[in-house]
């Protein structure tokens, strides 16, 4: 998928570079991906929309095994699961400044 194409609401933008963090590399909870028929995407994207929500239409479906691929300009990059979101080191890092 086009990186530009991809909707990231400018608060996300924001705390994420504050804490150094890319948000293609976090797990990203709370995000939805709907699989549906391409002549349905455009409706799809309008009703998401009217309730406010900021949605983006991807790329097909890739065969399994595959996997998910960042394209950015020429550049691909290979999307892997980090495990372990990197938002959380960042969370208990800031916790931990915060302690008396």
């Amino acid at each position: 998928m086009e990186k530009e194409q991809i909707a990231v609401e400018g608060c996300v933008e924001e705390i994420y570079s504050y804490f150094g963090i890319d948000p293609y590399a976090s797990i990203s909870e709370g995000t939805l991906i709907i699989a549906c028929r391409e002549h349905r995407a455009q409706g799809v994207v309008e009703a998401l929309s009217q309730k406010g929500i900021k949605p983006s239409i991807g790329d097909e479906l890739a065969e399994p095994g595959k996997g998910m691929i960042l394209i950015e300009g020429r550049e691909e990059e290979k999307l892997e699961h980090p495990i372990v979101d990197p938002f959380w080191k960042a969370f208990y890092g800031a916790l931990e400044k915060c302690k008396p």
